[in-house]
């Protein structure tokens, strides 16, 4: 437990001294003023921390800023708010999960319980900022931009895989071949993801429509305030990444390099790309970065591995070879 505890006061520490940082950077007034309430109400909860735990005869270290309160400065910098908002309102969520865990099984007494209800409280309230201010910029196509670039790189990965496997003579009709699937995926991309945004679009048009009869005939209001995506933009975004995936991993086929040469730059190229979009999606979602960049390494690898197998097996049952 007291391990656990001493978490809650590095993390409690961490999110203090990353809003503070924040708020200096930030130009809005109104934000700025924000972040430092946030920064304060924390510093308080990391107080409530450091005091159970010494209260224990459990010593705590001062806390050091770590090099994740310049990854947030470059997050807002480079994203802006709307998605380093976005991050934070994810911690925030996990924050209040382990919270709530520890308040229900702990061995604690009924005033240090009412003291976790109320940090549990803040933390709500914090969600909610969070969610206030992700919601004043647009957050789009966040989804798009990784669908179609973690697309593009399995694909094609596993595409000029398959390829070097059958015809491991001539890497440059690899490389043209694996081009060719490339833009047709690409294409095969936009398309679906704009009829199915177009689809999404015109069903939460109707549910608003239904909404704003039921409040100015019966003064009811159903459901939640839906975010209508552009299938233009989606589409747009999609296809773009997916192009740069495929560009990732046909360039080294152009390169004069022989066969395996060319695959292990292009297997690279993929890992280094796999491993920014996911720690990304990790930021973005609340999840392990490491879990998260894992399970993309494995899936794409492993699509790359399979194809380049059968490939292998199909030029050398058939006798194919291609110089």
């Amino acid at each position: 437990m007291m391990k656990e505890v001493i978490n809650f006061y590095i993390d409690e520490m961490k999110d203090s001294t990353l809003y503070k940082a924040l708020a200096k950077i930030e130009k809005d007034e109104d934000i700025k003023k924000e972040l430092l309430k946030l920064s304060s109400m924390e510093k308080g909860h990391a107080d409530f921390w450091k005091t159970f735990l010494l209260s224990r005869g459990v010593k705590v270290k001062e806390y050091k800023p770590s090099f994740i309160i310049g990854l947030y400065r470059v997050l807002r910098k480079i994203f802006g708010l709307a998605f380093t908002s976005k991050v934070m309102e994810m911690g925030e969520a996990k924050a209040i999960r382990k919270y709530y865990e520890f308040y229900q099984k702990a061995d604690i007494s009924e005033e240090e319980k009412k003291q976790i209800e109320k940090i549990i409280e803040d933390e709500l309230l914090h969600e909610d900022v969070f969610h206030k201010m992700s919601s004043s910029e647009k957050i789009e196509h966040i989804r798009d931009v990784f669908l179609g670039m973690n697309d593009g790189l399995v694909e094609i990965l596993a595409t000029v895989a398959g390829l070097t496997g059958a015809y491991s003579g001539n890497p440059y009709i690899v490389g043209i071949i694996g081009s060719i699937v490339g833009i047709s995926g690409m294409l095969s991309m936009v398309i679906g993801t704009y009829i199915s945004v177009k689809n999404q679009r015109q069903v939460k048009e109707q549910k608003i429509f239904e909404n704003r009869v039921l409040h100015e005939l019966l003064n009811q209001k159903m459901g939640i305030e839906e975010t209508l995506e552009n299938p233009l933009k989606a589409a747009y975004y999609t296809g773009l990444f997916y192009l740069l995936g495929t560009i990732l991993t046909v360039f080294p086929f152009f390169l004069g390099l022989n066969s395996t040469s060319a695959l292990l730059t292009s297997a690279t190229a993929a890992i280094i790309a796999w491993i920014i979009s996911g720690f990304i999606v990790a930021l973005t979602s609340g999840l392990s970065a490491t879990r998260k960049i894992l399970e993309m390494l494995i899936t794409g690898l492993g699509a790359a591995t399979i194809t380049y197998t059968i490939g292998s097996l199909i030029s050398s049952i058939l006798g194919i070879s291609l110089l």
